[in-house]
């Protein structure tokens, strides 16, 4: 997969996914910032999707 396909099919799922997420927005309120990007980086099933295809572009 090329550079630019892969950059839009990540574009693709943060806009559709993640913009607005609610469990999100629960852990930065209830927890920190820091925890809720955690969470999504680790343990949410879109933001493992983005990390397993953004992988060839490091």
């Amino acid at each position: 997969m090329e550079r630019k396909a892969i950059l839009e099919e990540i574009d693709y799922l943060l806009k559709n996914y993640c913009e607005g997420c609610f469990v999100y927005k629960h852990f930065r309120k209830e927890h920190s910032q820091k925890f809720a990007q955690s969470f999504c980086i680790n343990k949410c099933t879109v933001g493992e999707k983005i990390k397993s295809i953004g992988k060839p572009l490091t």
